[in-house]
């Protein structure tokens, strides 16, 4: 990822170092230690390598809550960074491996410690991919466990990741709560609240599992549910162009 050019500059005539502005995309790295090196050659590279043993840390700490939190369902091993497509930032777009941006993880970690307000964007978009990934290991394809991925980071958090997945994360938040008022669970790193999560969750994914297996059932309920969805949206639409005819 090319990010433009900077000089190299005196960090002071006396101090004996030399300082180098970064663009402004790396300032999610400040406070990062880096580790320092010289390529040499016809064209010498200097390097800046973050130190981000941190965020791995963290991508395991909540793999292991949510391997806690799934364990009515079956068992979805230890974490592996080769299920996923690790990048700096979350990208827009992806295919086969769901996404862990490091940028996420560290802003979860500043919020933990304190020195960041609250951003819940970011630890939703860890929770959702890793639960993909999860998915996978519970034998749900595609789409299907895109959604449950996106649906157990909701339920959680109560906050969509924006994947498109309307009609199976409303399900899904039906399937878990019933009848029941529905919140957010409360802290992902607690281990209680995905404890007591599990049951919910054995519901939410023998419902996705039924889907897989009866694709028509599933299509159909899709479109029925879009279908509602519109209607209801059109009587709304017309309330409001209602009031607004006679104000």
């Amino acid at each position: 990822m090319y990010l433009g050019n900077r000089k190299i500059r005196s960090a002071g005539r006396t101090s004996g170092s030399v300082e180098i502005t970064l663009p402004a995309e790396l300032q999610l790295l400040e406070g990062t230690e880096c580790r320092l090196m010289v390529r040499d050659g016809s064209r010498p590279e200097i390097v800046l390598q973050p130190d981000l043993s941190a965020t791995q840390m963290l991508f395991r700490e909540l793999w292991e809550r949510l391997r806690m939190g799934l364990g009515e369902i079956d068992e979805i091993g230890d974490f592996a960074p080769s299920d996923f497509a690790l990048s700096l930032f979350p990208p827009h777009h992806w295919q086969e491996r769901p996404p862990l941006a490091y940028a996420d993880a560290l802003a979860v970690l500043r919020q933990r410690s304190g020195q960041q307000d609250q951003e819940p964007e970011a630890l939703t978009r860890l929770l959702a991919f890793l639960a993909v990934a999860a998915g996978y290991r519970l034998a749900l394809k595609g789409g299907l466990a895109l959604a449950f991925g996106d649906a157990v980071a909701y339920l959680v958090t109560g906050i969509p990741t924006g994947l498109d997945t309307d009609f199976e994360r409303g399900m899904a938040h039906q399937m878990f709560w019933g009848g029941n008022h529905a919140q957010p669970l409360g802290s992902p790193f607690a281990e209680q609240v995905w404890q007591r999560a599990r049951p919910g969750f054995r519901r939410v994914y023998e419902q996705f599992r039924a889907w897989q297996e009866d694709a028509e059932a599933y299509a159909g309920a899709r479109e029925k549910w879009y279908r509602a969805l519109a209607i209801e949206m059109g009587m709304q639409i017309s309330t409001v162009e209602e009031y607004v005819g006679k104000h």
